[in-house]
């Protein structure tokens, strides 16, 4: 398997979501959808940090949920500004990913008017 990279790091930007960025169940909810979707396995609990709304995180636009799941072949990571109503999607994975499944998963659930999306291949093993 010499030629198959070893993982896919998908990323998305979604902008002006209209869904619920809020609550922490709903965020939940998504993360676990996606991990029972990829076909993973969660591997402890799912981290979240909640930057609160004050006005020194106001000014830098950073009133927001960080959230991180360890999953059996990699980590998904989000980051959600209740301001600005922005959302960062990391899904990285060894295994098989389905981009077009992710993007819809985070379409339903959060509503973003706008999305940007890249797929980096990872392959530590072809660098010159």
């Amino acid at each position: 398997m010499k030629d198959k990279p070893f993982g896919k790091h998908f990323i998305i930007d979604a902008d002006d979501c209209l869904g619920e960025l809020k609550e922490r169940k709903h965020i939940q909810e998504f993360i676990d959808v996606l991990v029972s979707k990829l076909d993973m396995k969660k591997k402890g609990e799912t981290v979240f940090e909640y930057f609160e709304d004050n006005d020194y995180n106001r000014e830098r636009d950073i009133v927001e949920w960080s959230v991180v799941q360890i999953i059996s072949l990699s980590s998904i990571v989000i980051h959600i500004n209740e301001i600005s109503r922005t959302l960062y999607l990391d899904v990285f994975t060894c295994g098989d990913l389905d981009e077009l499944m992710v993007t819809l998963l985070l379409s339903e659930y959060f509503r973003p008017k706008k999305i940007k999306k890249q797929m980096i291949t990872r392959d530590a093993r072809k660098l010159n």
